[in-house]
């Protein structure tokens, strides 16, 4: 115990605490190390304000639990819910019957979205004429993966008001295509009739959406057969196609929202519960923590879990490997091995740099009145601009050792 508190005491003492970034750009491409000072002190950095400094502490760590619950479906479209325009979409364009398709702000409008503050809206009518359709180049499925395509769909019947029931029933046709070769042109088909994959020779089969349903947001999803191909297992481009509503006049609206392509992956359990639990401990501890997530560094050899975070890792007090998992719930619990120690307060900040979420904040009031001998990690943060004050929460670490307990994860 102590040895690292005693180096770091030494650097504080000097006035800096530094950290070595790897800045790497957007592509992932390495550009420079920086070594940053991440080092305030208060009081001399920041100052406390009207005598909110406050010292609290938290019981010690009983169990630490890490879950990681498996999503049933994988999305592969980034804009379903096309917030970001057209990016990732082909809209169709004016023709008999109908108007050009767009994407729109919904600001004044009857139709409230789903999600967001954005939706397709398309004026008219015209089954064979395209609606919508995801890009080619922006969309792949694994292959041997059932496929889900999903999208919502309000019909706005303008010709009977308000939004009365049409004469008869109308139906859109969507049309599910794979580029196989990779050169860019789909060469592969849906056929829905026989509910599988084949070549496509001409016309892409169709699938028939029929309703009679108007003024109100109606839920579509279809399942594919999983894609196949002899030549590779690579994953593939692929195309979803929606044509323009049939039997509806030009006044009549159709507007599209959450449309989704996910991949639908099976499990054999629904999560996993990584837990670290603490031997005894004289003072007597209750406290436990648990937090869940979608990624996972246990669950790196198992290639249908899309949250998988791979690589090994191991820090220079360990003799082997571990996973992530058991590394971060050992450093919770190093942490909370005792009562830790805590600290909450407003202050105001007269460096000349910014405070951020990556800086450490050493309490040094002397070794007379208040000196931690390690400087805290700032838990969370609240800048107000206007009165140029920020509310910190802190903790003080304590990573001296490890501190023995038991670590086994559980697929449930």
């Amino acid at each position: 115990m102590g040895q690292i508190r005693t180096y770091q005491l030494d650097y504080l003492n000097k006035g800096e605490e530094k950290i070595n970034y790897k800045v790497f750009d957007s592509d992932g491409t390495y550009v420079e190390t920086i070594d940053e000072n991440i080092l305030f002190t208060s009081p001399e950095d920041l100052v406390p304000l009207n005598k909110s400094l406050t010292k609290l502490y938290e019981k010690p760590m009983l169990e630490t639990k890490f879950i990681t619950e498996l999503a049933e479906l994988n999305y592969v479209n980034q804009n379903s819910q096309f917030l970001y325009g057209t990016d990732g979409w082909v809209l169709g364009t004016a023709g008999l019957g109908h108007g050009a398709a767009e994407i729109i702000e919904a600001n004044a409008f009857t139709v409230k979205p789903l999600s967001g503050n954005k939706y397709l809206k398309a004026a008219g009518t015209g089954s064979n004429d395209l609606m919508v359709k995801t890009k080619l180049s922006e969309n792949s499925v694994r292959q041997g993966v059932d496929i889900q395509i999903a999208f919502s769909y309000f019909v706005q019947d303008n010709a009977v008001s308000p939004f009365g029931t049409l004469s008869g029933k109308y139906h859109y046709l969507l049309s599910a295509t794979i580029d196989a070769s990779g050169n860019g042109s789909v060469d592969h088909e849906y056929n829905f009739l026989e509910n599988k994959w084949q070549s496509l020779t001409g016309t892409p089969e169709v699938f028939g959406i029929v309703n009679d349903v108007t003024g109100k947001w109606v839920g579509f999803n279809k399942t594919l057969q999983p894609f196949s191909y002899s030549s590779d297992d690579s994953d593939k481009n692929i195309e979803i196609s929606l044509s323009f509503p049939s039997n509806l006049d030009l006044s009549d609206i159709t507007f599209i929202d959450n449309f989704t392509i996910a991949e639908k992956i099976e499990f054999n359990f629904n999560k996993v519960t990584n837990v670290r639990s603490r031997f005894s401990y004289d003072g007597g501890f209750t406290g436990k923590y648990e937090t869940k997530n979608i990624m996972s560094n246990e669950l790196k050899s198992d290639d249908n879990f899309v949250g998988q975070i791979e690589g090994n890792y191991i820090r220079p007090r360990d003799s082997s490997n571990k996973t992530l998992e058991a590394i971060i719930t050992q450093e919770i619990m190093n942490d909370s091995r005792d009562y830790m120690t805590k600290y909450e307060g407003t202050f105001r900040n007269i460096n000349t740099k910014n405070l951020g979420l990556h800086n450490k904040i050493w309490i040094d009031y002397g070794v007379d009145t208040l000196q931690e001998p390690v400087s805290a990690y700032i838990d969370s943060m609240t800048f107000s601009v206007k009165d140029a004050e920020v509310r910190v929460n802190l903790h003080i670490p304590n990573q001296d050792d490890d501190v023995a307990s038991t670590y086994k994860s559980i697929a449930e």
